[in-house]
């Protein structure tokens, strides 16, 4: 089509609520234009970029062996509640009734949907192993959406299932997704890095998530240049100094901190690194309050800390647990 008769909307400007250079290069070139909070409408330019990308999607997931299909947008309530993810999703799952008063959710992922297809529909394991996948619009109420397309409420998503026989299967499958997702971000041009992450609310034991390498976004990563080695931070293990721990060079000493409830206010206070301070987190978990120490100047992730036995279903400690536990005020908390 010649450019006289392609619609074109461009900005000089790009509006003040975009945050990255992406999303203001996008909303400038006329690629997408909001809508409402997270929601945007694809352009014609913008639309034929997104197409674009998810005819790459959809070749490498053929190429794979994956079979497409198309789930619906709105889900009967009862797959959900059957599922136990109704009441765990939470605020991020958007339900909605029908006329006839019947509860319905929009979908932001189709577990249960593909589930309810298998087991209806695959009735031998001679018919595994078997991968489906769809490219669908999703919605999430995210409390606060940003980066544009990056964190909003409405998207596209390819999202595939696989069921198998037994669990070499299984690692099969895993593998060939693996592969798949490395020929989509390769041949986009993309500079990634495969890093080990948390399983969620899903579960399971091995996640991976494809993390592109940009000073933008949200998530952090440690990885390893002259090796494979990468994780989400959520995920990364921290490993004890290797060399021996130097003897204490100043003699312990008690000061008074009147007024100073942070770290950050004790070292301001004291002319000391924010490091050299340690940071109490009060926890109540199961009716116990717990107390975890951390470095001052780092904080605490709360997906790492849920994995510990002791802490699991964890919840902040109110004012009045933390004093009845100790007999002391929040902020003025320490090691013995």
């Amino acid at each position: 089509m010649r450019v006289s008769r392609f619609f074109l909307s461009t900005l000089k400007e790009a509006p003040s609520e975009a945050e990255l250079a992406s999303h203001r290069l996008m909303l400038r070139a006329g690629m997408i234009k909001r809508l409402a909070a997270g929601i945007y409408t694809w352009m014609p330019l913008g639309l034929r970029v997104l197409r674009k990308v998810e005819a790459v999607v959809r070749e490498e997931m053929n190429r794979a062996g994956a079979i497409e299909l198309l789930m619906p947008v709105v889900q009967p309530a009862e797959l959900w509640q059957e599922s136990g993810r109704w009441d765990k999703y939470g605020p991020d799952l958007l339900r909605i009734k029908d006329r006839h008063q019947r509860d319905f959710v929009i979908q932001p992922t189709s577990e249960e949907v593909i589930t309810d297809v298998a087991r209806k529909e695959l009735k031998s394991y001679k018919q595994l192993p078997v991968n489906f996948y769809h490219i669908q619009t999703k919605f999430r109420d995210e409390i606060r959406p940003r980066f544009g397309v990056m964190r909003s409420r409405e998207f596209v998503m390819k999202d595939a299932y696989s069921f198998d026989a037994d669990k070499n299967g299984m690692l099969k499958s895993y593998q060939s997704m693996y592969d798949a997702y490395a020929r989509i971000f390769t041949r986009l041009g993309l500079k990634f890095r495969p890093v080990a992450a948390d399983t969620g609310p899903i579960g399971g034991k091995a996640s991976h998530e494809f993390q592109v390498l940009a000073e933008s976004g949200e998530d952090a990563i440690a990885y390893c240049a002259n090796s494979d080695y990468a994780a989400n931070v959520e995920l990364a293990e921290a490993v004890a100094p290797g060399v021996h721990r130097a003897a204490p060079a100043e003699p312990l000493q008690k000061l008074p901190t009147p007024g100073k409830s942070t770290c950050e206010e004790v070292a301001e206070l004291l002319h000391l690194p924010l490091g050299r301070t340690v940071k109490c987190i009060m926890l109540n978990a199961a009716g116990r309050v717990h107390m975890l120490l951390i470095r001052g100047d780092h904080s605490l992730n709360e997906i790492k800390v849920g994995k510990i036995p002791a802490l699991n279903n964890f919840r902040w400690a109110s004012d009045a647990e933390i004093v009845a536990a100790t007999g002391c005020a929040p902020g003025y908390l320490g090691p013995e």
